[in-house]
């Protein structure tokens, strides 16, 4: 049995010494005390009105049905752990009598198509109708448990096992459907078969395919026709959004349980790769707001409560403490069978990283910037990557919280059965992007997949400073030569600079979408939010003009989650008319909320070579940004040297910080070979690359570099590491550095 007497007599062990696991089973079986014999009176008289109503209307009136009969599966798996934990009668009857009434369902299957009779709900409601069944079989009447062992047979597992795994009759493989169809499906058929016991010849080659296709959907690579990428990236991050990586997981986690009780077999999820980050990809993705945890809102976001039991199961298997953090950021006590089940007894619980970080979800093309100052954290996520089903037409977009507030936002989604579905919520225009003439990502790439992905090819990081470059060119091939996204995160704001160089003519338009309410004077902007401010300077191009339109937030965003609710907001539009040689720059300073934006004064004073601005803080220190134009690869075979105020170097950006008595605090350059400051090299190599100087404790120097280089670093100290050398015919020390990120201290 799945729920046999060693995992009860654990579990009541749980509730008797974890006050987590005893307040989550009172709350749960006050909740099953409810359900007499005239609620599961209304339910089946509910059942049967939805089942009239499909038969008669069909349509959309199949998936409220299915939707109602999944539940009511739920439902009867409950009520038989309340029963077996209990051994309360009524809730035995009770979960018998919804189990005999899903079982007279003509068929579980509810989005009919492709030729396929089985589906998500075919794989959920057999799932929990089979551990429900196994719960009561010793309560059943012989004719009962033939009954529904042969429904679960019929209906559920021969369904999906021909659907998804037969050698001859299977009609999917692991490349179709989405990407979290086939483990839903394939280990949902091995939790039925598991439950109904068969001792047939053929159940052991059932179950050898149930398990070595799931091994193989873990490794799943992709498929170049298909414009169809692998599952799991190397850092754990899953392909679709995290809220299906839950469900994707879902009857994975519970078929390997129920098959290493069975079988012994431990070996189904230990030594996974792909689940061996799964963690940390869970715990990049969510931020802190004042309505509570909550989840970037790239794609489909969809419900993180329904399927919480995998984070326990996960932190069990992974010995990752920090999965307990991560389940309690959203639920004060578990809550169901599964929860209480797989509430680890031993895992001490670690909290989550804090401070300054940088994420990069290289197989998602996430990058999430955190920053924790005076005790505010803000994060910044810009999604590249993909567009295809659950991700959307988003590439390049970008979210900001502070404060536990929501500033720039994603639009989100809305139920997929709704036409704002695909006419708004998964188009370009509903995410913060850049369009030409309109047009943003093609429509027809929602269904037909990416073949050129954006990508976050540079990560960079040192103290109160993180640079990113999000390549978001590919998704946009049909509009840009070039789409590129950089941003640069320094303590008290930020700066983003949108490098584009359109294909055609035509005139640019990037959008902004906000919570709260937007001001304007002239080109600074200003959004409120909960008594806070996020200003935000327009700095180039020079010429331009604002408007609001609008657009919608998610259904699911402040609101009941109404099918039919779709929350109306304005969204800032900022165009230009476009250019001679079709090439824009797009330079973005947001001060960051908490900070008085007009305490800082932003002086412009670049040219036609180099769009220059400084920021003075009012503490007296300043930071000067400098943006090549000779650097965005308009001449290729050319050097781009600019020789501009303070500054020469052939980077595309550089920045220069000086502290209120003009003292170097810190110099950086991005894509660039070297950097000189008032006439003194400070920094060479002949690889382009990326790289940060702190002076404010020593000299430390941090790189990314796309290749092994040496660089040479001007410093007035000693070396104090071994691998760096003196080179006395420049005056530099020099190190060799590999490729990706290295630091090193002078």
């Amino acid at each position: 049995m799945f729920y046999d007497a060693s995992t009860l007599a654990a579990l009541n062990g749980k509730i008797e010494s974890l006050p987590a696991v005893r307040e989550g089973w009172e709350r749960f079986a006050a909740r099953m005390r409810t359900l007499d014999e005239e609620a599961i009176a209304a339910y089946e008289r509910r059942l049967a009105t939805l089942r009239e109503r499909a038969r008669e209307l069909g349509g959309n009136k199949r998936f409220t049905l299915g939707n109602f009969a999944r539940e009511l599966s739920r439902e009867a798996h409950r009520l038989a752990f309340y029963f077996r934990m209990t051994s309360e009668p009524r809730a035995a009857d009770g979960a018998r009598r919804l189990l005999l009434s899903i079982c007279e369902e003509e068929a579980w299957l509810y989005q009919v198509g492709g030729g396929r009779k089985s589906d998500l709900w075919t794989a959920d409601m057999g799932v929990n109708a089979s551990l429900a069944f196994d719960a009561l079989r010793s309560v059943l009447s012989e004719a009962e448990r033939e009954s529904i062992s042969a429904c679960l047979r019929e209906k559920a597992f021969m369904p999906l096992y021909d659907d998804w795994l037969h050698p001859v009759k299977r009609i999917h493989a692991l490349d179709t459907m989405g990407h979290n169809w086939w483990s839903v499906c394939a280990a949902g058929a091995g939790v039925v078969l598991l439950a109904i016991g068969d001792d047939r010849e053929e159940s052991d080659a059932y179950l050898h395919a149930v398990v070595e296709g799931l091994k193989e959907w873990f490794a799943y690579p992709g498929n170049v026709l298909q414009n169809k990428k692998g599952n799991f990236g190397a850092g754990g991050d899953y392909i679709e959004t995290m809220s299906y990586l839950d469900y994707a997981l879902s009857n994975v986690v519970v078929f390997e349980s129920f098959y290493r009780r069975r079988t012994g077999d431990d070996g189904l999820l230990r030594g996974v790769p792909a689940l061996e980050g799964v963690p940390d990809a869970y715990i990049a993705t969510v931020y802190r707001s004042e309505d509570g945890m909550k989840t970037l809102g790239f794609g489909d976001v969809g419900d993180r409560d329904g399927c919480t039991f995998v984070w326990l199961r996960l932190g069990e298997l992974l010995r990752r403490g920090e999965m307990l953090a991560f389940f309690h950021a959203f639920k004060p006590a578990p809550d169901g069978p599964l929860e209480l089940l797989y509430y680890p007894s031993d895992l001490p619980s670690q909290p989550f990283p804090a401070g300054d970080r940088t994420s990069v979800l290289e197989h998602s093309g996430y990058a999430v910037l955190r920053s924790v100052r005076e005790g505010r954290e803000t994060v910044f996520a810009i999604k590249t990557g993909e567009s295809w089903n659950h991700n959307h037409l988003d590439v390049g977009t970008f979210q900001l919280i502070s404060g536990g507030k929501e500033f720039i936002v994603d639009s989100g989604y809305c139920v997929y059965s709704k036409p704002l579905y695909n006419s708004y919520y998964r188009q370009s225009r509903a995410h913060n992007v850049v369009l030409l003439d309109g047009e943003g990502q093609p429509p027809e790439m929602i269904e037909f997949g990416t073949k050129f992905e954006g990508s976050i090819p540079v990560a960079l990081e040192s103290p109160g400073y993180r640079y990113v470059l999000a390549d978001c060119t590919g998704p946009y091939m049909h509009l840009y030569h070039r789409f590129y996204r950089h941003v640069i995160f320094a303590d008290r704001f930020f700066v983003l600079v949108d490098d584009l160089h359109a294909n055609r003519d035509g005139a640019f338009e990037w959008l902004l979408h906000y919570d709260g309410t937007m001001s304007r004077d002239g080109d600074t902007v200003r959004i409120a939010n909960g008594g806070e401010t996020l200003e935000l300077r327009q700095l180039y191009p020079d010429r331009k003009t604002y408007a609001t339109e609008q657009g919608y937030l998610s259904s699911f965003h402040r609101s009941s989650g109404k099918e039919d609710e779709f929350p109306e907001a304005e969204y800032l539009s900022v165009r230009v008319a476009g250019a001679a040689d079709r090439r824009i720059k797009f330079i973005n300073l947001f001060m960051l909320p908490g900070e008085d934006g007009a305490r800082f004064d932003v002086e412009k004073f670049g040219d036609e070579r180099v769009h220059a601005f400084r920021v003075r803080e009012p503490e007296g220190g300043a930071t000067s940004f400098y943006c090549n134009t000779l650097a965005d690869g308009r001449v290729m075979h050319e050097n781009s040297h600019i020789a501009f105020e303070r500054i020469e170097t052939d980077a595309f950006l550089a920045t220069i910080a000086v502290d209120e008595a003009g003292r170097l605090q810190r110099v950086s350059l991005h894509n660039g070979s070297y950097v000189k400051v008032d006439g003194v090299c400070l920094f060479s190599s002949l690889l382009k690359c990326d790289a940060t100087l702190d002076y404010r404790d020593g000299l430390e120097v941090r790189t990314f570099a796309t290749a092994a280089a040496w660089c040479y670093v001007r410093c007035d100290g000693e070396a104090t590491a071994d691998d760096v050398r003196y080179d006395p015919n420049v005056g530099m020390y020099k190190k060799r550095v590999e490729a990706g990120v290295s630091r090193f201290r002078l």
